[in-house]
């Protein structure tokens, strides 16, 4: 147990989290200015959903080239996407509670879903789409 704690812990306190830290920042923002923008002309649940599939695919390009260093791939797409179901499944609850309980604006129910769905993430992508251990 002691070992997976060190595990965990070099693979939150190092570099390449940091720099998925820096990227999924661009991700929320990415996220919430598509969002934005789809609400213009769709629903605004139906917006989040569009600003997040659009931020996904920049952050996709992004983790290939300038973390992991691989060559994007569309079977890595698929994985890398895979690998957000439960980021997305965090991100669509954390919204649709901000939206429509609190009705806080879509950049604060993304910005919430960020911090909570990130660190999550990025273990899973690690793993499965880049196929690294923990550190």
């Amino acid at each position: 147990m002691k070992a997976f704690l060190m595990k965990l812990k070099r693979t939150f306190f190092s570099l390449g989290f940091l720099e998925y830290c820096a990227i999924g920042f661009l991700n929320t923002f990415n996220s919430a200015l598509f969002s934005s923008i789809g609400s213009l002309i769709l629903q605004e649940n139906l917006a989040a959903v569009f600003g997040y599939l659009c931020s996904i695919t920049i952050a996709f390009v992004l983790n290939c080239l300038l973390i992991f260093k691989k060559k994007p791939t569309i079977r890595r797409y698929l994985r890398f996407a895979l690998s957000y179901v439960p980021n997305f499944i965090i991100y669509f609850i954390v919204t649709f509670i901000t939206l429509n309980t609190l009705g806080l604006p879509q950049f604060w129910g993304t910005v919430l879903a960020a911090v909570t769905g990130g660190p999550i993430t990025f273990i899973i992508i690690k793993l499965y789409t880049f196929k690294q251990r923990l550190e």
